[in-house]
């Protein structure tokens, strides 16, 4: 008898063995009794394997049998952030659109006077700049601009997805190159403290009848005013970046910018560039810093 043999004429049938006509490791019922004896089995299963194992390999092999079911109840009820895997994907919901963004840690960059046309319609969000008149008596009720930002706690750089629901319900005019009245910024850099930011090339625009990257690079044909539709932005490999609507590949770029900071709205005050639509809960999946 070789040594394979006598350990599986030790251990007995493994999970998916056929066993008298039935698939070993289906049973999920069992006495106390049962439960008893295949716990004496295993430990007879190690014995016998300890003895035939070199000296000191037994108490190592229980060691990391023991580290090894540790690791497995981890992970089963948590993500992993052990030394060998790194940080693990997580995902957070960073605008509840049941609540205003100013009280959930959003800035606003806007040229409007309060009170801002920000409505909650039970889980959806309304913005409006159509019609609204800015801070300044020299401003006309078109050059309105209002978009909110926030910082988000993933390291961008090793890849992450945006989802958001929107509906679109009116564009006064279409967007203009690197300007629109409803967009999403994926990556928005505040540092120049100006109401646009960037980089603009990368924000979404939405028209009633098309979605697009602010450069015109590439645009999707679609109605945007018929229902919400759920949009994916997806970035891998720090510059490869898709976006995707109900599921289906709309846009992509491979020279994305990955700044942990995004933003939604009107980002201009182009005459006559406003909008007002509807957006559910932002959620963004990524590597927590």
């Amino acid at each position: 008898m070789n040594l394979q043999t006598k350990i599986v004429r030790e251990m007995g049938p493994t999970m998916g063995d056929v066993v008298n006509g039935r698939v070993s490791g289906q049973v999920t019922e069992g006495s106390a009794f049962q439960s008893s004896k295949k716990h004496k089995a295993d430990s007879s299963t190690f014995a016998v394997l300890a003895n035939l194992l070199p000296p000191g390999w037994a108490m190592w092999m229980g060691r990391a049998t023991l580290l090894c079911g540790l690791v497995l109840v981890s992970i089963s009820n948590t993500a992993c952030h052990c030394p060998w895997c790194g940080p693990q994907m997580e995902q957070k919901r960073v605008l509840d659109a049941g609540q205003l963004p100013q009280d959930q840690k959003w800035g606003v960059s806007t040229n409007v006077s309060p009170p801002l046309d920000v409505k909650i319609n039970g889980s959806r969000l309304t913005l409006n700049t159509i019609a609204v008149r800015g801070d300044s008596d020299e401003l006309s009720p078109h050059n309105a601009f209002m978009w909110f930002y926030r910082d988000v706690p993933f390291d961008f750089k090793s890849g992450f997805s945006v989802e958001f629901t929107l509906q679109v319900h009116e564009v006064e005019q279409p967007h203009n190159f690197l300007d629109a009245g409803i967009m999403f910024y994926g990556s928005a850099d505040m540092s120049a403290g100006t109401f646009a930011e960037g980089p603009r090339s990368h924000m979404i625009f939405f028209d009633k009848d098309a979605i697009g990257w602010g450069d015109e690079t590439e645009t999707y044909s679609m109605t945007t005013t018929d229902t919400f539709h759920t949009y994916t932005l997806k970035v891998e490999n720090k510059k490869f970046a898709k976006v995707y609507v109900d599921g289906k590949l709309a846009l992509q770029r491979n020279d994305w910018v990955g700044i942990p900071t995004i933003g939604f709205g009107d980002m201009t005050n182009d005459d006559g560039v406003n909008g007002k639509f509807s957006i559910g809960d932002i959620l963004v999946t990524g590597k927590r810093d």
